[in-house]
């Protein structure tokens, strides 16, 4: 029997008229009772409508409270929608035809579509992304994955961030089903109440999530809905899993150990009852740009204790359940660094995080290059908490957007996005980074083909001495080998400089390096120092070899102290010579630099560029990240092989998304020398071929 809340809709909906709607289109019906299934989040409901142009969807059906349940579609056609009918299945077996009771008209007017088209890859490149109008897409934007404590309500700091993105030109944004910030379905914060039993869903915390929706749709930013995250299963990393509601140490839980979570057949049900309900709920909206399976499974025990082959079996499961419940495609995917880790075999894009040493060298490449790999790569989540610079200046938040430029200007078509996005928005810089989707934008970068990273040397009187910092901090990646430029150009292979020399069996067996290689060419016989700041407990040790032959080394015992000597001194003769930094162990040494008695250029440049179009990121080495910077620099950049014909040339103010006045020139082909203007912190250059 229908409850009193139901009673009253059906009365209500025997008086309306077709109405006009905006948001989904959502029908409301009454359910005959199903005697098996006593939980009515746990009923297999589907419905069928119909669209204005005859299309018939069978889409899931979610319980709405009250005795009711609902359907929602995507009102993307202008006309009258129809609710066709209901069925019931189990397990996904046959569905059984319903006889329901409406709770809404049958038929719903719709005067006004969806605002914004959907997110889909790239048919013409299965690397890129694209609107279902047919335009580009580039995700620009940041992770707001829950409101910060200081926000009175999480909704309305939303509601705040949302319109703020919008008016940046900001596009994308990260956002976590946190339980902390009442935005998890089945597990509450202590202020909210006690958590729904498993296999129940707390309708506050969807309405939350409608108005979330909401908000973005209206806003046209389009969200990365985080569904589950790894302090939820494991216990010592940001671990939650001792008040996990599903944890048989706590009531009504039933889960003995975190890695069950992946191979529990109950833990698998209520886990897909839970996708379903969010699909039928907000997969009508295209403002969804992805369900995102897991941020950082990785640090889960599973993974700890061995077991990535069950993690992979759980995604690939997921993945296939949700595509046969969404009938609107939303892009699937879900986070882990390691892009060969079998977990991504189903997903639609890989989503790597990145903290690095040196954000700039790392936000332009990725383990595997974006050219071997089969679908969109980009960074979901890049932070400054390796960054080898003080607190006063990550305070400062001019760490935040740099490496965002610097992946604009890397090997893939797509950006990173920063993690820090509390801080982007509370000291205003939602512009700065909006610059450069404006950039790409405006200069219609996404429509180029066979764009290269490339560095370039640009000539200034005021010289830096040259430092060759780590690049990546804990990454599994193979030995690093760098030729050296003393023009102050920046090679792609300074990414893979580690911070980290892993000395033992087992971190390189793991896929941690041991050694990094540098390939100079020096006028002179040149001094240099290896700079080494920390050191494992068990001891580590650094060997440096010129051309193989020994010339310096120590071992450190313990990291109860800052290691002394931190320094490692040597001389490189003048001429061609590799010199090799190893680590023979017994465990870790962190290697900060590797300094030089050489200067370069203060000014760097790194860009992409085909025969037609040059795009370019020059900042000031000295400045970039000052928190009281000094007088700015320019130059002239030595751009080699530009092919002849008239040339249009536009910089940009790169902190305020500006173009300055373009200049047209013909170039005769081969070297171009290009003046830049005075820069502070940095700067972007746009290049076109004329016609």
């Amino acid at each position: 029997m229908p409850r009193p809340r139901a009673l009253v809709l059906l009365f209500i909906a025997a008086l309306l008229a077709p109405v006009l709607r905006a948001g989904p289109v959502e029908f409301e019906f009454v359910a005959p009772d199903n005697p098996a299934v006593a939980n009515p989040y746990a009923r297999e409901l589907w419905a069928e409508v119909v669209t204005p142009g005859g299309q018939r969807l069978a889409l899931p059906a979610y319980y709405a409270d009250g005795g009711l349940y609902a359907v929602r579609a995507r009102p993307d056609e202008l006309g009258t929608y129809r609710f066709g009918g209901a069925s019931e299945s189990t397990l996904g077996a046959v569905k059984t035809d319903l006889v329901v009771s409406m709770a809404t008209p049958r038929e719903i007017v719709v005067s006004e579509r969806t605002r914004l088209p959907a997110i889909l890859i790239d048919p013409k490149d299965p690397r890129g992304f694209a609107r279902s109008d047919g335009r580009p897409f580039i995700p620009v934007g940041a992770n707001l994955a829950w409101a910060p404590d200081e926000a009175a309500d999480t909704v309305a700091y939303y509601g705040q961030a949302f319109p703020a993105f919008a008016k940046a030109n900001l596009n994308w944004m990260r956002v976590w089903t946190a339980h902390w910030d009442g935005l998890n379905l089945d597990w509450l914060p202590p202020r909210m109440g006690p958590s729904p039993k498993p296999g129940s869903i707390s309708e506050e915390v969807a309405e939350r999530w409608d108005r979330i929706i909401e908000l973005a749709e209206a806003n046209g930013v389009y969200v990365q809905m985080v569904l589950q995250y790894h302090g939820q299963y494991t216990t010592y990393n940001d671990s939650n899993w001792a008040k996990n509601p599903w944890n048989a140490a706590n009531p009504g839980g039933f889960l003995k150990s975190p890695e069950d979570f992946f191979t529990d057949p109950n833990a698998k049900v209520m886990t897909l009852l839970k996708y379903r309900y969010i699909i039928a709920r907000w997969g009508w909206s295209p403002a969804v740009m992805a369900w995102e399976l897991f941020n950082e499974v990785h640090w889960t025990d599973s993974f700890r204790h061995g077991r990535e082959a069950d993690v992979a079996r759980w995604h690939s499961s997921m993945a296939t359940a949700i595509r046969q419940l969404d009938v609107y495609g939303h892009l699937v995917t879900t986070s882990t660094e390691n892009l060969r880790s079998p977990i991504y075999e189903k997903m639609d894009y890989y989503q790597p995080h990145l903290y690095a040493a040196d954000p700039i060298a790392g936000a332009r490449t990725f383990a595997r290059p974006p050219s071997l790999l089969d679908r969109p790569v980009f960074y979901g989540e890049e932070g400054d908490d390796h960054e080898a610079v003080t607190e006063e200046v990550k305070k400062s938040g001019n760490c935040l957007v740099p490496p965002v430029w610097a992946s604009a200007m890397g090997q893939g078509p797509l950006v990173a996005e920063p993690w820090d996005g509390w801080r982007i928005l509370s000291q205003g810089r939602q512009s700065e980074l909006g610059a450069v989707f404006r950039f790409l934008a405006i200069n219609k970068v996404a429509a180029q083909q066979g764009l290269a990273a490339f560095s370039a040397p640009v000539d200034c009187a005021e010289k830096v001495p040259l430092r060759l910092a780590a690049g990546e901090y804990w990454q599994r990646r193979e030995p690093a080998t760098v030729d050296v430029p003393l023009d102050g150009s920046v090679p792609l292979a300074a990414a893979d400089v580690p911070a980290t020399l892993v000395g033992s069996d087992a971190g390189r067996s793991d896929g941690f390096p041991d050694r990094v290689t540098y390939r100079f060419d020096l006028p002179k016989e040149t001094a240099a120092r290896a700079v080494v700041d920390t050191a494992a407990e068990r001891g580590g040790s650094l060997e440096v070899r010129v051309d193989g032959r020994l010339v310096a080394s120590h071992t450190w015992p313990s990291s109860k102290e800052a290691p002394s000597p931190g320094l490692l001194e040597f001389s490189v003769p003048a001429g061609s010579h590799t010199v090799l930094l190893q680590n023979p162990g017994p465990d870790w040494v962190g290697l900060a630099a590797v300094e030089l008695d050489a200067k370069v250029p203060v000014l760097a440049l790194i860009g992409k560029r085909n025969d037609q179009f040059i795009e370019a990121w020059v900042w000031n080495r000295t400045n970039l990240l000052a928190v009281a910077p000094s007088a700015p620099s320019s130059g002239t950049v030595a751009l080699d092989n530009v092919p002849a014909g008239s040339w249009k040339v536009t910089w940009w103010d790169s902190e305020k998304g500006v173009a300055h006045e373009s200049t047209t020139f013909v170039h005769p082909g081969g070297a171009l020398r290009l003046p830049t203007p005075a820069i502070l912190r940095h700067s972007a250059v746009c290049l076109v071929r004329l016609p």
